[in-house]
């Protein structure tokens, strides 16, 4: 199985942040469905009022682009999935 993880990407100038939302191993098409999850539901700042969300698919279905309305602030948010290819200690369990 391959290993994975849920990047994501938000801010502008210095207040750019590149976090992991998930770390887990599974198939392309596990990843897919935790990826999609991830971007309709991750809030990208504790205690968001969330009033609305709007989530776009970019390309063939590995990154996600949400535009999220919060009640005082907009967020904009790339959600990415990489896969692991190559690691110091291949035998790491992911960490979830």
């Amino acid at each position: 199985m391959a290993q994975w993880v849920v990047l994501v990407q938000s801010g502008s100038g210095e207040q750019y942040r590149c976090e992991e939302a998930a770390r887990f191993e599974g198939t392309l098409e596990q990843a897919r469905a935790l990826l999609y999850e991830v971007a309709c539901t991750h809030k990208p700042r504790s205690g968001l009022r969330q009033r609305s969300r709007e989530v776009f698919r970019v390309g063939d279905g590995d990154t996600y682009y949400a535009r999220i309305e919060g009640r005082m602030t907009s967020h904009r948010v790339i959600f990415q999935l990489a896969r692991r290819v190559w690691s110091t200690d291949p035998e790491a369990p992911p960490s979830q």
